[in-house]
């Protein structure tokens, strides 16, 4: 069996005299941190008033909260831009899945022109024009690839023309 002691049965071993030192130290204790509590500030090495003590809570809390409402902000930014950049993706995909009649149509008045410039520059009388002159004829009475790269700088710098002050 164990031995149980009874809270009754301990001595208070405390004496008259050892409990007026105890009230003393208390007392010291209370009185120094009365003029403390009264807005004179914290001295080295005392502890704060519970009155700073929840002010300083209530500082970190307002702080924690402000972090809190900027990291929202922020992942609300995010999401935004990220939201952004997927409709845009949804467009260049939507745009790149169409047929190639539907990009024909968004071009067609390029290629029409090109098709034109070509057909133009192609034709007998143009030919006979480049034929006129010594550079750009062959020895078979053809036209070389000098003719042909000129016509080619013609139809490209005509269509720049036609896009830029015409469609």
């Amino acid at each position: 069996m164990s031995q149980e002691t009874q809270i009754g049965n301990l001595g208070g071993g405390i004496s008259d005299e050892d409990s007026k030192l105890v009230d003393s130290i208390l007392n010291d204790i209370n009185s120094s941190s009365a003029p403390q509590q009264g807005g004179q500030g914290q001295g080295q090495g005392q502890q704060p008033s519970p009155e700073q003590i929840k002010m300083m809570q209530q500082q970190q809390m307002a702080q924690r909260q402000q972090q809190m409402a900027q990291q929202q902000q922020m992942a609300q930014q995010q999401m935004a831009q990220q939201q952004q950049e997927q409709q845009k993706m949804n467009m260049i995909q939507s745009n790149g899945n169409n047929d190639i009649i539907d990009n024909i149509k968004l071009e067609a008045k390029n290629i029409m022109t090109v098709i034109f410039l070509c057909v133009l520059l192609n034709i007998d009388q143009v030919d006979s024009l480049f034929k006129s002159v010594s550079i750009f004829s062959s020895e078979s009475g053809g036209l070389n690839m000098q003719a042909v790269f000129v016509k080619a700088l013609l139809i490209g710098s005509i269509f720049y023309l036609i896009k830029t002050y015409l469609l």
